[in-house]
């Protein structure tokens, strides 16, 4: 699913020394680093393989990637398709063009592609304060409790408005009493069956 597990899976005492080789696994994946991330996987290729875990670890190369290029893409606001080929250890400037293309499509990094001159350039990070975006947000959050509220309100229960010296005792009593005549008259009609 390319979901990087949280620390806490991994410190576990009863899991830590089972659980090393994934953990480093997942510290590299995090990284972005492709050299390291190869060199775990055959260091603890025969662990996986016992685990039966091999393939879903080399599946863990596309997560790799995308992490590198997001570091990439933080880092430079142009680079060449070679750099980054070497940067992640891609075996050809194709597949690099083809990796990046995709990761621009899916949203993982934010840049274009010069075909002709073979590089990327990282598109501006725009300042989400600047815009008018937190306002809208707030506004529709404000208007959500405002009709919550209002909901509450008329959902309510109000003595009557007529005020004749009883209290609220007297109300309950009443109720009392309507629930009271309204079951004697259920069971009646029941009683004519």
């Amino acid at each position: 699913m390319g979901e990087i597990p949280s620390r806490q899976v991994f410190n576990h005492v009863d899991y830590q020394k089972p659980l090393q080789p994934y953990f480093q696994i997942v510290s590299c994946a995090k990284s972005g680093d492709m050299d390291k991330f190869r060199q775990l996987v055959t260091t603890f290729e025969e662990t996986f393989r016992k685990d039966k875990t091999l393939s879903l670890v080399q599946r863990l190369r596309h997560t790799v990637i995308k992490f590198g290029l997001k570091k990439i893409n933080i880092s430079y606001s142009k680079i060449s398709l070679q750099d980054i080929r070497k940067k992640l250890g891609l075996e050809s400037d194709e597949e690099t063009e083809h990796i990046v293309a995709k990761a621009i499509r899916d949203g993982v990094i934010d840049a274009v592609i010069n075909h002709d001159k073979q590089w990327i350039s990282s598109l501006s990070l725009t300042d989400v304060y600047a815009s008018n975006e937190p306002q809208h947000t707030l506004d529709r959050r404000i208007k959500f409790c405002m009709q919550l509220h209002n909901d509450a309100v008329k959902a309510r229960v109000y003595p009557p408005k007529e005020d004749d010296g009883k209290d609220f005792g007297d109300l309950d009593e009443e109720k009392d009493q309507k629930e009271d005549d309204i079951l004697a008259s259920l069971m009646e009609e029941m009683d004519d069956f």
